[in-house]
């Protein structure tokens, strides 16, 4: 199994399933019409419809079997109707025509379905973010309003009768995240008493 491949469930599979039978059946709708309209009446570009709807719901190989589908059927559709040819290359030309410009097509809507879920998963996160943002504007509103106590000894703060750490405090109320460093200061403190630690003690 490629890792680069998400792993489906089964209802997952159960709807790429479907959209790829909808596709076939798509599909076999537009041959048949083309058919029965002969090589006079130019079809080709309802074969997009169903690689149109592979592209929106499947994935990119699903998109490039139902191209070849598609160039294949539109072939065999001309072939069987009738349609003259000065020579065989001819027809094989046009249907590799055809299989491209469908594939490029599905290629394109796969482009626009993925920019659309990044952009409404972008949406998302900004909604998330704002909102985050109103909460903490109401809680630095409420925290002002009250007289905050700060412990003297270990520097804890209480709100609403928690006693809680300063990182907290941001974390919990303001929703800010943290990380951990060291300041110059305290690194030169740090280097003092080790420096003093590593002396030699005088007998």
């Amino acid at each position: 199994m490629r890792l680069d491949q998400p792993v489906m469930n089964k209802s997952e599979k159960l709807t790429s399933f479907r959209f790829f039978a909808a596709s076939l059946a798509s599909l076999a709708l537009v041959g048949f019409f083309d058919y029965i309209t002969g090589y006079e009446l130019y079809m080709e570009v309802f074969y997009f419809i169903p690689v149109s709807i592979c592209a929106w719901h499947l994935r990119r190989r699903d998109v490039l079997v139902v191209a070849l589908l598609c160039g294949l059927t539109w072939g065999g559709v001309d072939f069987y109707v009738g349609h003259p040819y000065s020579s065989r290359i001819y027809w094989c030309w046009n249907i590799f025509i055809n299989f491209s410009s469908f594939l490029i097509l599905g290629l394109v809507v796969q482009s626009l379905r993925h920019n659309a879920k990044e952009q409404t998963r972008a949406r998302r996160e900004l909604e998330k973010a704002l909102a985050d943002l109103r909460q903490s504007a109401v809680e630095i509103e409420k925290l002002k309003n009250q007289l905050q106590v700060v412990c003297a000894w270990s520097k804890r703060i209480r709100v609403e009768g928690k006693w809680m750490t300063f990182e907290e405090f941001l974390k919990d109320h303001l929703h800010i995240n943290l990380s951990h460093g060291i300041s110059p200061e305290a690194m030169d403190q740090f280097a003092r008493e080790i420096e003093e630690a590593n002396k030699p003690k005088q007998t």
